[in-house]
């Protein structure tokens, strides 16, 4: 029987290659390196901030508008509201007024209307006169306009204005809403009453 040294099993064991083993260290030292997770967090994170960013600051934008539109269409009914006699002339300059108001922001497709409701002793309100910044008259004298309820007091005068505006609104969640430009039309109407006398007239309207 040969016998052979224990020390000469142990270094020729030492020599033989042990793939599995290998492998295993390998994926156990991926495993363990977290070296670079903040830079793959950040990489997926990301898009989304921008995202939700631009989104936020398109928002921002819309609601500014919408306050300017709300803001102008008030102001034009408190201009007309305070004269006694007006004419085409006159009212032709109130999208001047509505721009000066929405600036800086563009005026797409600007629309204006202005009409004077007079309001009867039977609390009936009828069209007296209307103009539209589109040269078209927009409601027929006499006609029935709609008025809220608690302003059909009894032998008033009422001046409506009704402003539209439109808006372009960006979209950057193409996979939730298809992605681009969104066309927004806002729209806003107010009611004053007469300061001076008792009714506006307009001559040419």
């Amino acid at each position: 029987m040969i016998q052979v040294p224990l020390e000469r099993l142990r270094h020729k064991a030492s020599r033989v290659p042990d793939r599995y083993t290998g492998v295993f260290l390998r994926l156990r030292d991926i495993l363990l390196d977290k070296q670079g997770v903040g830079g793959v967090e950040f990489a997926l994170v990301a898009p989304m901030l921008l995202v939700l960013y631009l989104m936020s600051f398109e928002l921002t934008m819309g609601f500014s508008v919408a306050k300017k539109t709300s803001m102008a269409s008030s102001a034009v009914a408190d201009i007309v509201a305070r004269e006694e006699k007006v004419t085409k002339s006159f009212l032709v300059t109130m999208p001047d007024v509505a721009k000066a108001i929405f600036v800086p922001y563009p005026t797409n497709n600007l629309l204006i209307k202005v009409t004077a409701i007079k309001i009867d002793s039977t609390k009936a309100p009828k069209v007296a006169w209307s103009w539209s910044s589109t040269g078209v008259v927009p409601y027929a004298v006499g006609t029935t306009p709609p008025v809220p309820a608690d302003l059909l007091v009894a032998d008033t005068f009422l001046i409506r204005s009704e402003l539209s505006v439109s808006h372009e609104l960006m979209t950057y969640l193409p996979g939730l809403v298809s992605g681009g430009k969104k066309s927004l039309t806002l729209y806003r109407e107010f009611y004053y009453r007469q300061r001076l006398g008792t009714e506006i007239t307009c001559s040419d309207c």
